[in-house]
């Protein structure tokens, strides 16, 4: 009978009872070692009977390093539906777990291969909760290996609608609390004076005793139960020495008393973790024992020996015992161990050989660089990371273990341990006797740093070790630069951007892979824009747009984000702009999650270039949560800055408030003054929006400050027109001239249509040749796809005319910019453009605001990928959810949007923003 757990056994059976239902729920239990968390696990295997099928699994420290030892203990027995995944999908599952040969290890593209397998994870779980409904338990989830840790949790979080309980139990304080983010807590504290009596109840204990007892053990039930098994531990003084520590202490206690030969046996059992009994017996005879000597253990209530497997009765008990043992006899049993273990085992080998030496040793290094390859072929990274940097460390030629440090930090990024990386790519460079490694290391680390450390370092080292590359190999310095740049642009840093440019100039050359030129076409004009090139930029661009469509850069995920550089910088329409979607599906198809925080942010700002607004939103807010994910900070950072400026132009204060202010926070953090100047834009707009004009002119004023500090003279940049708009309705005629004249200088040298409409606009505003300039504004519109700055000018125009009583032609305008607006669902200019037609003398009945748009971001996702022609099950892969998720978001477009089939949704497709 399990004593003082109701309430946790209650929100386990709730679960449960959702589970059955065909509704998922998470939850990690969490609790100091010895305070109940398995034994919860046990009753709640109890609960599942007879109609919850369980998959179960559990951590040990001698598996920790395992890759996807625990994923595939809790996997097995649903692995029959492996064939009904999706082909990418199924097959990096299946070599994850060792069912199928891997293929071939990959570049530093990111860590994206590891959500293939995730993704694997849960559409093999959601597959098999179809059947019967599923209680997926995991138990010492900090001892579990990284990869399984990985695929589990990204799987507990998406499911939604699935027949699925999820129960991980873990202990506290051992750097767990940010993996399990998002689960519902269950936290078990000690158990009450009664509940321990009713526990030690059957050792006869006196009432002193007991008292004795909770007041020293603190209600923690397995320190409780081996004190009333030893009652010289009750002479300890309350706190005096943490409870984990008197388990141990314990566990020591019943230990000595065994003989010699039981302990070793005992030992050889514990580092051995999960084999089976004849590899564990062969490594006793090695040791001078035999497996005759665990009956002894298993006497003393240590160890249980069954189905062909040593189980130690308490984790605890397994570390008392290891931490025992003298660091030379534990070093001398690892090795035994590993020549014990079948030929085949090479991640065990591994490990045990590392684990027994303390410096170079080539036996040692042999193994873990068969081990790192299999781990990355694999997608294993981090655990392929772990035994490169133990193989770099067991090198004797300084020259190697450079290059395995390099590599162990290479595997560490594609894992997605991007902190990890760094500082492993940083002893490469403190360490690397040769140049080449050196430069190596220091390329690699600039490119992670980019991603998810600090702009200013990533530009520091990537022009670091592009110049002495670029005298060998240009095409490599050309991608190294072309980062430089994008880093030169997040930072706002004008000065490095030049510098990248007339590198870029000086290499382009002699470069020899189309790849090169084309990317660095794009670094080079974008560096330009920034530093007031524009017209000369925009060329570059332009060049290397029109020749992108090349499998060079959209079939390698490593350079495909290029693709959507382009498009996006120049904000015109054409036949490139389909090159974005394609770029997301094909990462989508490819499982590529590392990769698409930085390909949604792009797609997601060139989609809130269009009419596509919600798309954008959704875009935005799902590279926000991978890049939280998989650790990206730059492009969540930019990211919350993008979405931010959305909301503020639909008029959702509170929303943009929130994500404006996490804007600013990640964007100061990381020294991503691009993304400033787009939060102190959205302010502008927001006030503006709601007729907040004075305050408006403050943030705008502000922006052109912080982009003047920078040195960036970049028109598409600037909040000129907006701030003219603004200054005129403060009554400042002078300063919106004086502002709107200066601006069309830029916007001239720029010479692309986006910011010349705006610059026409502006002028006009400003009241200078209103007709020709408006005129002139909407015909550069027509060239650009961005709906809501025409309408924005046709509202300015619509309202100029108003007042100049010419109501006919005003309406027109007027007409067309309120049913924009409507369809963007920007609400404030929407209510304005409406007060302007009203004003005209025409009133039109419009819906309820926002009922153009029904679709949350989610259920729009779903509603494109269906419409276009995918299955529920393609669709739930490239989304990351289950198909279950994807019926149930399904369900609610039908109901929105009062259809019924696939073919009426494919029909409404264009309708949907």
């Amino acid at each position: 009978m399990l004593v003082g757990r109701a309430r946790e056994t209650a929100a386990i059976a709730t679960l449960l009872e959702r589970a059955r239902n065909g509704t998922s729920g998470a939850a990690v239990v969490l609790g100091e070692a010895g305070i109940g968390k398995s034994t919860v696990l046990s009753q709640a295997v109890e609960a599942a009977r007879p109609d919850v099928r369980v998959l179960a699994t559990s951590g040990a420290v001698p598996e920790r390093d395992l890759p996807f030892a625990g994923l595939a203990q809790l996997l097995r027995p649903v692995l029959g539906h492996l064939d009904t995944l999706p082909d990418v999908q199924s097959e990096a599952l299946a070599q994850a777990l060792a069912l199928r040969p891997g293929g071939g290890g990959s570049g530093p593209t990111g860590p994206g291969e590891r959500f293939a397998i995730s993704a694997a994870t849960l559409g093999l779980v959601s597959r098999a909760a179809e059947d019967q409904p599923l209680l997926l338990l995991v138990d010492d989830l900090q001892h579990l290996d990284r990869p399984s840790v990985d695929a589990i949790l990204f799987t507990a979080r998406r499911l939604l609608t699935d027949a699925v309980a999820v129960v991980v139990a873990a202990r506290v304080g051992e750097g767990v609390d940010d993996l399990v983010t998002g689960l519902d807590r269950i936290e078990l504290g000690g158990l009450s004076r009664e509940e321990c009596t009713a526990l030690v109840a059957p050792r006869g204990l006196t009432s002193t005793q007991v008292e004795r007892l909770h007041a020293v053990s603190g209600g923690n039930p397995l320190a409780a139960l081996e004190m009333a098994r030893t009652p010289d531990l009750l002479a300890r003084d309350p706190g005096a020495i943490p409870v984990p520590r008197l388990i141990e202490e314990a566990f020591a206690g019943r230990l000595g008393v065994l003989t010699p030969r039981a302990r070793t046996a005992m030992t050889v059992a514990a580092l051995a973790g999960d084999v089976d009994l004849a590899t564990i017996g062969r490594a006793c005879a090695a040791a001078g024992s035999d497996l005759g000597d665990l009956d002894e253990a298993e006497s003393a209530e240590l160890v249980e020996v069954a189905n062909d497997r040593v189980r130690f009765l308490h984790p605890l008990m397994r570390a008392s015992l290891v931490q025992g043992t003298e660091p030379s006899v534990r070093r001398r049993l690892h090795r035994t161990l590993a020549h014990a273990l079948p030929e085949g085992d090479l991640d065990r080998r591994a490990l045990h050989l590392s684990a027994s030496t303390i410096g170079p040793d080539a036996e040692a290094v042999a193994v873990l660089d068969a081990a790192t390859a299999s781990a990355a072929q694999r997608r294993a990274y981090a655990v392929a990371s772990g035994w490169g940097e133990r193989a770099a460390h067991a090198s004797d030629d300084p020259e190697e273990r450079a290059r395995r440090l390099v590599g162990a930090g290479e595997h560490a990024w594609l894992g997605g341990l991007a902190d990890r990386a760094l500082e492993i790519f940083g002893e490469a460079v403190a360490s690397a006797p040769s140049e080449a490694n050196r430069r190596r290391a220091l390329a690699l680390r600039g490119v992670v740093s980019a991603r998810c450390g600090s702009l200013v370092e990533a530009r520091d080292l990537l022009l670091e070790a592009s110049a002495p590359i670029a005298v060998d190999d240009p095409d490599t310095a050309v991608l190294l630069l072309a980062e430089a740049a994008y880093a030169s642009v997040y930072l706002c840093d004008t000065a490095a951007a030049r510098t990248v440019v007339s590198r870029l100039d000086a290499v382009h050359g002699r470069t020899e892979h189309p790849r090169s030129r084309i990317i660095g076409d794009l670094a080079a004009g974008i560096a330009r824009v920034i530093t007031g090139e524009g017209d000369a930029g925009t060329a570059l661009i332009r060049r290397a747009v029109s020749a992108s469509g090349t499998g060079d850069l959209v079939g390698d995920p490593r350079w495909r984000a290029w693709v959507l550089i382009g498009p996006m910088w120049l904000r015109e329409t054409g036949d490139a702009r389909a090159l974005v979607e394609a770029v997301v599906i094909d990462a989508r198809e490819q499982a590529a999650v590392g990769t698409l925080p930085f390909l949604l942010f792009h797609a997601s700002r060139d989609d809130a270039a269009t009419d596509r607004w919600t798309t954008a939103e959704a875009g935005y807010q799902e590279a926000i949560a991978l890049a939280r994910e998989t650790g990206q900070r730059t492009d969540e950072a930019i990211a919350h800055a993008g979405l931010a400026w959305l909301l503020a132009r639909r008029g959702q204060e509170q929303e943009m408030r929130a994500e404006a202010e996490e804007a600013e926070r990640q964007c100061v953090r990381s020294r991503l003054n691009f993304g400033r100047t787009w939060v102190r834009f959205a302010w502008g707009d927001l006030a503006a929006g709601l007729g907040r004009y004075e305050t408006a002119v403050g943030c705008y004023r502000e922006q052109q400050s912080l982009v003047r500090h920078f040195g960036v003279d970049d028109a598409d940049l600037s909040a000129v027109p907006e701030l003219v708009d603004c200054l005129v309705r403060v009554g400042d005629l002078d300063g919106a001239r004086a502002e709107a004249e200066a601006f069309e200088r830029l916007a001239e040298e720029k010479g692309q249509p986006w910011s010349r409409a705006r610059a026409h606009r502006a002028v006009a505003l400003a009241g200078i040749d209103p007709d020709e300039r408006y005129a002139a504004a909407l015909l550069e519109h027509a060239r650009s796809p961005d709906t809501y700055e025409r309408a924005r000018t046709q509202l300015a125009y619509g309202a100029f005319l108003r007042r100049a009583r010419r109501r006919t032609e005003a309406r027109e305008h007027l007409r067309d910019a309120v049913a924009t607006f409507d369809r963007l669902t920007a609400v404030p200019w929407a209510e304005l453009a409406s007060a302007e037609l009203a004003a005209s003398g025409e009133r039109v009945q419009r819906r309820t605001t926002g009922a153009e748009q029904p679709l949350t971001p989610q259920e729009l996702q779903v509603a494109r990928l269906l419409g276009d022609g995918r299955t529920t099950r393609e669709a739930a892969a490239a989304l990351f959810l289950s198909p279950k998720t994807v019926e149930y978001h399904l369900r609610h477009v039908y109901i929105k949007l009062g259809i019924s089939t696939r073919s009426e949704l494919a029909d409404r497709l264009d309708d949907l923003g």
